[in-house]
């Protein structure tokens, strides 16, 4: 039986050089491209089939930023699936960083400058922007939108006699010093990458109840920070059926 594997950001960059890994481990895979772009995963499908043509590569359309779409291939994954053995939670966006002109100066008369140099912490900012769900663009792209697609495939990875395995994809940016409870979604920071790449070590650490001493992450933060996306996740069902409603 082919093990059937969800790669979301699949057409380009990471996503795409793990799907050309994961068939040269395996060239009988049933890999699924999770991809917002309907045509550039088309090619990369035919791409992928022209080197490995034992494969079944099939696609999904989704865009982790937009929770309509989430909910509608989730519905569809379940409707082509009885389970899938691996996700790799890969998709994500990074704003351009900007120089930080005040953080700069205010840094070179600090005691914290060689810090500030070798790490640009606090160095670079960027902009986020809001997206049609009312949420932070990079927050529910990079974090959010993920946990509703892992919530919403329940029934295909929780299986007692072989439990699928949720990978995600993280960062050397992902920094504590980033993240913050009272601010999930970095609405009031600079550093969104940065916070929410933290968010996801954060929410792994929750999802498997593993924790990892070697990486810096408080397990009882992770905790209520999961509990916050639990909160979030409630509010935005009932905000999207109230709006379905009124349409």
């Amino acid at each position: 039986m082919r093990k059937a594997v969800l790669v979301t950001g699949a057409s380009s960059g990471v996503g795409l050089a793990l799907c050309k890994r994961l068939l040269e481990e395996d060239h009988e895979l049933h890999l699924c491209l999770a991809c917002r772009n309907r045509s550039k995963a088309e090619a990369v499908r035919a791409a992928l089939l022209a080197s490995r043509p034992l494969a079944e590569v099939s696609i999904v359309q989704v865009d982790v930023s937009d929770l309509q779409s989430v909910f509608r291939a989730s519905r569809e994954l379940k409707q082509r699936f009885q389970r899938l053995d691996y996700v790799y939670l890969n998709a994500g966006i990074m704003p351009n960083p900007q120089l930080n002109i005040k953080a700069l100066f205010s840094g070179l008369f600090s005691r914290k400058v060689i810090h500030m140099f070798s790490t640009a912490e606090g160095l670079l900012t960027q902009e986020d922007k809001i997206t049609a769900d009312g949420l932070q663009e990079v927050f529910e792209t990079n974090v959010f939108g993920h946990f509703i697609l892992i919530q919403e495939l329940a029934p295909l990875l929780c299986h007692s006699d072989s439990p699928s395995q949720l990978i995600w994809t993280s960062s050397r940016n992902a920094r504590k010093s980033n993240f913050c409870l009272e601010d999930i979604q970095h609405s009031r920071g600079q550093e969104p990458y940065s916070s929410s790449k933290y968010a996801v070590d954060l929410l792994s650490v929750a999802v498997n109840r593993n924790f990892n001493s070697r990486m810096d992450l408080d397990e009882d933060t992770a905790e209520k920070f999961y509990q916050s996306l639990l909160e979030l996740e409630k509010h935005v069902r009932a905000t999207i059926q109230k709006r379905n409603h009124q349409s």
